[in-house]
């Protein structure tokens, strides 16, 4: 659709006077004292302007020869409409399953042998693609390994493995140990004897020695808390724990 008038069209789009206040139709009075409203040149602009800007918005370029432009038009804007909708409400379900507030790299134990939703992976050193997991790898990048050195990266190892604190070598890797136990102990003569460590001497006399004669005789005793206080707290290296399973977020 676009303008055809023919016989007393002019090129120039008239104006609206300033002083001309809006106004309703009207049929006229039967008895000839009020004249039947006429359609001016401004009406028909408005009309047709409206039309074409319809037209337009679609997409659609004005065609005189083509009288189905503005269903074409309507069609076209409710489509893009439905479109922009239907992306608004993906985007909206994604941020939702995704639960945002968590932010990417967090890392969170659950009761159970599989992650709760394909937005949090499993602390098991696996390499993953730093394309697929991109707002990850921009978090954590390749501090857990590097994974084949271009389109994968590793995630943390947290099985069978405690947390530890820090701030500076986050990332760092703590094989198990525990401190060295260490003591020496002397010869003693008469009386005097000498230990240090987790050794010490007691009950030391000066005496023949049991099947022989002359010589001093005491007792020698290990005990590990005299080298490290980290000894002798428990009956065991394992203390008490929960076994969950150590999952990060995308």
């Amino acid at each position: 659709m676009d303008r055809i008038f023919l016989s007393g069209a002019v090129q120039n789009e008239p104006n609206i006077p300033d002083d001309v206040d809006p106004g309703y139709p009207t049929d006229g009075s039967s008895g000839g004292g009020i004249a039947s409203t006429v359609p001016g040149a401004i009406w028909y602009n408005a009309v047709m302007m409206e039309l074409i800007n319809a037209i337009k918005g679609g997409g659609v370029t004005p065609d005189r020869h083509d009288n189905a432009q503005l269903d074409a038009a309507i069609k076209a804007q409710i489509k893009t409409v439905n479109q922009a909708l239907s992306d608004a409400v993906a985007q909206i379900q994604a941020k939702v399953a995704q639960v945002e507030i968590v932010p990417a790299g967090a890392i969170m134990f659950f009761p159970t042998s599989s992650s709760p939703n394909a937005n949090w992976l499993i602390c098991n050193g696996q390499a993953v693609s730093r394309s697929a997991y991109a707002g990850l790898f921009s978090a954590i990048g390749t501090k857990y390994g590097s994974g084949n050195g271009s389109t994968t990266f590793n995630l943390p190892y947290l099985i069978d493995k405690t947390v530890w604190g820090g701030q500076s070598n986050v990332g760092e890797q703590r094989s198990a140990g525990l401190p060295n136990i260490t003591g020496t102990f002397l010869n003693w003569t008469r009386g005097n004897a000498s230990a240090d460590g987790s050794f010490y001497a007691s009950d030391v006399t000066s005496r023949g020695l049991k099947g022989g004669s002359g010589g001093d005789e005491g007792r020698y005793h290990f005990d590990a808390s005299r080298s490290n206080g980290i000894y002798g707290r428990s009956g065991t290296v394992q203390p008490p724990a929960l076994v969950l399973l150590p999952c990060i977020h995308i």
